[in-house]
């Protein structure tokens, strides 16, 4: 049945389901993704195959990268097999700890390939190989890439200048300008960790 996806609904904890309107008027709401094909002919798969991870979050954003726009891609399914496709968009979820937070399995987006099987599919990074002859050299075997599991911030319980236009702290060397906070009590440079100075100590 030739139908219109309009829409996709992010359900935490279940498969991605997508709206669509059929050519006979009837919207038919949350289709899994192994309902859907681009060819008639498609190979039947699992919808286990076609989607790795279920929804992080109700809260989910679409995003068409220009640089990943119309790019070639292999995925490897679940039986280690490769399949070419097409990338289409990307759906990123938030809102969530589980979506926000790296986890030990690191950050999860779903990448929507439309394979040349005739199947559609949302795979992870961890299961694509972009194709750019432009710029990539296609690997012959998988690399040894680490997972990315860190959360990185740059704001900490420190103020690195007093200095109105936020001066280096490389380019200082007033070390008073470099001030601590430890369980909220501020503790100046040169005094210890209990806000008394060096001459209170030794009385």
């Amino acid at each position: 049945m030739k139908v219109c996806v309009f829409g996709v609904a992010s359900i935490t904890g279940r498969a991605l389901g997508f709206h669509v309107l059929t050519e006979a008027g009837a919207v038919i709401w949350r289709l899994p993704i192994h309902a859907l094909c681009h060819h008639p002919d498609a190979t039947p798969r699992p919808l286990d195959w076609l989607q790795f991870w279920d929804c992080f979050s109700y809260e989910v954003s679409c995003t068409v990268f220009d640089r990943l726009a119309d790019s070639r891609v292999r995925v490897q399914l679940r039986d280690r097999s490769w399949v070419g496709g097409q990338y289409m968009f990307t759906l990123d979820w938030y809102g969530q700890p589980d979506a926000e937070e790296a986890g030990d399995g690191g950050h999860k987006c779903a990448r929507m390939i439309a394979l040349d099987d005739g199947n559609f599919a949302a795979q992870p990074n961890n299961r694509i190989q972009w194709l750019c002859p432009a710029f990539v050299t296609p690997f012959a075997e998988k690399p040894d890439y680490l997972t990315n599991t860190a959360v990185w911030k740059v704001e900490r319980e420190t103020e690195t200048t007093s200095g109105y236009f936020y001066n280096d702290v490389h380019e200082t060397t007033d070390s008073s300008q470099v001030q601590l906070y430890v369980k909220g009590l501020r503790v100046d440079a040169g005094k210890g960790t209990g806000g008394s100075s060096d001459d209170e100590k030794k009385s």
